[in-house]
């Protein structure tokens, strides 16, 4: 590795994640992370990466791993590619970032860990939310006591509309559930100090044109009592709270989405500030026997931290932020929401 070039690094797939999150992050990343070029099977999307952003671009993934200058891989590819790809990347000697979900089922997670065990090269899925400004917010409230210990959760997010292409196909790994659930499985695990105990999931096929479910709730319940709803729908024509939280000291709300990856859209992540007043999160105590509700701007998010930490971790500077073990922990919840959907009933989860 030439420490002074970067860890060079290559993106598969330019579609909207290859395109506007994972090759301007690891831009952004720079010098640690130094982006070669981008896989893409469309001559149109070749001659802009080209072009525009002035890096190499491939035609087929192969040329990736038979290129020994790559030392990192990023899959911005559809859900079904995640495990094979990552697995081949593995095995040709590349560092590897698949983009969330991690795979399609607990299989395919366990076949992945295995590949980077045998490998030896870091393994490690883009769960660039555990960065968001809300997420962390509720985090460090937590964390102060401001909002006593959690009882109650339900973090929401949906748009009206059946997802379009391959994320409208259940066998490609897709729907709302899978896609957004991905995150918000992600921090409920992470912000909740016990083990999962349960899970029971409704998974609502409502008639718009695709084979996913058109609304998801699925249930998480945790060994100290906490229990946390994850909610996604394309029937959304009014937006849900994105967090509506209750603990026994207080009560916390948070409307609309992180707004990072609208300023990164915008080619300026670090610009990202929520203008909504609307959006800001509300806190909600009883301070000497007085109801209180503060509005305030909230921890802000950086998305930037996910691929410095990476470079980091493959440096041997730090440990991995996102390990692959953690995120196979959500895709034991997927399994056990798609089986409870199946059956009707809660599926207990065993103790890890």
């Amino acid at each position: 590795m030439n420490e002074s070039k970067g860890i060079s690094t290559a993106v598969v797939g330019y579609g909207f994640a290859g395109r506007c999150f994972h090759s301007y992050l690891v831009s952004l990343a720079a010098p640690a992370l130094a982006l070669k070029g981008i896989v893409s099977s469309r001559v149109e999307a070749r001659a802009d990466i080209t072009g525009r952003l002035g890096v190499h671009a491939w035609e087929r993934f192969e040329e990736v791993l038979s290129d020994d200058d790559v030392e990192l891989v990023v899959l911005a590819t559809p859900n079904d590619l995640h495990a094979s790809q990552a697995i081949a990347a593995l095995e040709a000697g590349k560092h590897v970032v698949t983009d969330k979900p991690m795979c399609l089922d607990g299989v395919e997670a366990d076949a992945m860990l295995a590949a980077a065990q045998a490998s030896g090269r870091i393994l490690t899925v883009f769960q660039n939310r555990r960065w968001d400004g809300d997420y962390l917010t509720v985090k460090q409230l937590l964390a102060e006591g401001q909002l006593g210990d959690l009882v109650y959760a339900q973090v929401a997010w949906g748009q009206y509309g059946a997802p379009r292409s391959w994320r409208g196909e259940a066998h490609r790994g897709g729907g709302k559930f899978v896609d957004l659930g991905a995150h918000m499985i992600d921090q409920a695990l992470q912000l909740v100090p016990a083990p999962l105990e349960r899970v029971y999931a409704r998974l609502t096929d409502a008639g718009l044109d695709n084979d996913v479910e058109d609304h998801a709730h699925c249930v998480l319940s945790f060994a100290n009592g906490a229990e946390i709803h994850v909610v996604t729908s394309s029937l959304a024509r009014i937006s849900m709270p994105r967090w509506y939280v209750l603990g026994t000291e207080g009560a916390f709300v948070k409307n609309g989405v992180d707004p990072q990856e609208r300023a990164m859209i915008d080619g300026n992540i670090d610009g990202a500030t929520e203008s909504e007043r609307d959006n800001w999160p509300r806190l909600r105590r009883e301070l000497a026997g007085r109801s209180t509700e503060t509005v305030f701007d909230g921890v802000p998010g950086r998305w930037r931290s996910f691929y410095e930490n990476v470079a980091a971790a493959i440096r041997g500077e730090a440990e991995l932020a996102v390990t692959p073990a953690s995120v196979r922990a959500v895709m034991g919840v997927f399994d056990a929401a798609r089986e409870s959907a199946r059956s009707g009933q809660a599926i207990d989860i065993a103790p890890s």
